[in-house]
């Protein structure tokens, strides 16, 4: 089985050894992928809905990994007990969907349990959450999926303070090279940002000051 490209760059910061609970598994692709490589030894691939469900154990009984990949049915982490994993993905959602799931789940404030995030969109408002909530940014990576650039985060608890000041929400944690064209992309949306603001007669300082550190940093 060969991943895409950005389920490839998920499962690139996966620790090997680990048991993966996989939450919005869809097709179970990465599971099967790093247990067939021997990364980890075990997973769970968990979704909310049944077809997608049904699409996965397909995909684990033609890999011959039943015995190793659970499959379970339910609401984000709420499939996952305590102690069941030791990394966790969640890919493929909308930044505010993945902040949500970790908002109901007390299972990943635990340091030992490493997150590997993908979200689609509002990556800021994920980001948003984690440093707001005792989360530290491990690292980030840039994923490419033709025109659109996705980063893949990952995480732990950490009971760290919430940072000082909002660039760290919208910089993230890349890199200094590989986060150039993220940052130019973020830059562009803030100055877009503060434009409406403006327009509406509102204080768009902030924003501005905020798209000028970004370009600051290239």
């Amino acid at each position: 089985m060969t991943l895409d490209a950005r389920l490839a760059m998920v499962a690139a910061c996966i620790r090997p050894g680990s048991r993966l609970a996989d939450i919005g598994t869809d097709h179970a692709y990465l599971p099967v992928w790093l247990v067939e490589a021997g990364i980890c030894p075990s997973a769970i691939a968990s979704d909310l809905r049944p077809g997608p469900l049904e699409s996965a154990r397909r995909t684990v009984e033609a890999a011959g990994l039943s015995d190793r990949i659970s499959l379970r049915l339910g609401d984000g982490l709420s499939t996952v007990r305590p102690g069941e994993a030791e990394d966790i993905a969640i890919a493929g959602m909308g930044g505010e969907t993945i902040a949500a799931i970790l908002a109901a789940a007390p299972l990943v404030q635990d340091k030992a349990v490493r997150l590997v995030l993908q979200p689609m969109s509002r990556a800021e408002e994920l980001r948003r959450f984690l440093l707001e909530n005792g989360f530290s940014l491990l690292a980030e990576r840039l994923v490419t999926d033709g025109t659109h650039l996705y980063p893949v985060m990952t995480a732990v608890y950490t009971q760290a303070p919430p940072p000082a000041d909002a660039l760290p929400i919208y910089a993230g944690a890349f890199s200094v090279q590989e986060g150039r064209p993220y940052r130019q992309r973020m830059a562009a949306h803030l100055r877009r940002r503060a434009a409406g603001i403006a327009r509406a007669g509102g204080d768009a300082a902030e924003w501005l000051r905020l798209a000028g550190q970004l370009e600051a940093m290239e």
